[in-house]
């Protein structure tokens, strides 16, 4: 039986002194995870974990990530000032968004946040509101079913977000043409995925599509985003992932495509 990190003693003290509704965050618990995150995939140097503000948009939250070493993952311009108020600044901060209006992308832009387009379209319009960045990133939907030896996990196939195979490749080269002189690959397959299976295997087809990027259009590619997902185990019946067991899946396919 799972154990909360508060008893019920604590709860009725709790609202004697502060009137209800509220939310309760478990400040230790959110640093282990953190801490062991940055644990599991320590064997690459250059990890960061950038966390997505839509999720929780509390600033105090938002602080203690930062203090614990991770980025944010901004999806308006609202979470744009909200991050810039508390301090993220530069490449701590990826843009990720979608139907998204010049005023966001110009802000992203000035805040010199990684911008990372979510369709074909948006380089024209980037280009026309804000300007090509140095540094950008895309997102990659390959289209099918996505699954993993234990079934399928979602249908990206349905999915409206996310440039092509194609489109990734002439989306690089129109970009290098058009000034961008490093890039990162990013894609968001499933959502609340309870298995260690996810993030490995996805992995693996960023890292073979990076690889064939870099040989069909030279680019240099510095990144790769593997994006939101890992699920919370809501039901008592339930095991949470092995966040260990998830960085290591990742490394085997690093070593076994890019090494």
């Amino acid at each position: 039986m799972k154990k909360t990190f508060v008893t019920k003693a604590q709860l009725d003290e709790i609202t004697r002194q502060y009137p209800t509704p509220f939310h309760i965050y478990d400040e230790k618990g959110i640093r282990e995870n953190a801490r062991k995150l940055k644990q599991a995939f320590a064997w690459n140097p250059g990890f960061k974990e950038y966390f997505a503000v839509k999720a929780t948009p509390n600033p105090f939250i938002l602080t203690i990530l930062k203090e614990e070493g991770c980025g944010v993952d901004c999806s308006s311009y609202t979470e744009l000032m909200l991050s810039e108020a508390l301090d993220y600044s530069g490449h701590d901060i990826m843009f990720s968004s979608n139907d998204t209006p010049p005023e966001d992308f110009i802000k992203a832009k000035q805040m010199n946040a990684i911008i990372n387009l979510d369709d074909f379209t948006h380089i024209d319009f980037l280009e026309k509101t804000a300007g090509i960045p140095e540094t950008i990133c895309c997102r990659y939907n390959p289209g099918g079913i996505f699954e993993t030896a234990n079934g399928i996990m979602d249908n990206p196939g349905d999915a409206k977000y996310g440039f092509t195979k194609q489109q990734m490749i002439d989306g690089f080269k129109l970009l290098m043409k058009k000034g961008a002189k490093t890039f990162g690959i990013h894609s968001f397959l499933a959502s609340n995925t309870v298995s260690n299976e996810y993030y490995p295997v996805l992995a693996g087809i960023l890292f073979e599509l990076a690889a064939e990027l870099r040989e069909k259009t030279g680019a240099d590619i510095k990144f790769i985003n593997l994006s939101g997902g890992i699920g919370v185990p809501y039901r008592p019946e339930e095991e949470a992932n092995d966040i260990l067991a998830i960085g290591e899946g990742v490394r085997k396919a690093y070593e076994e495509i890019l090494v």
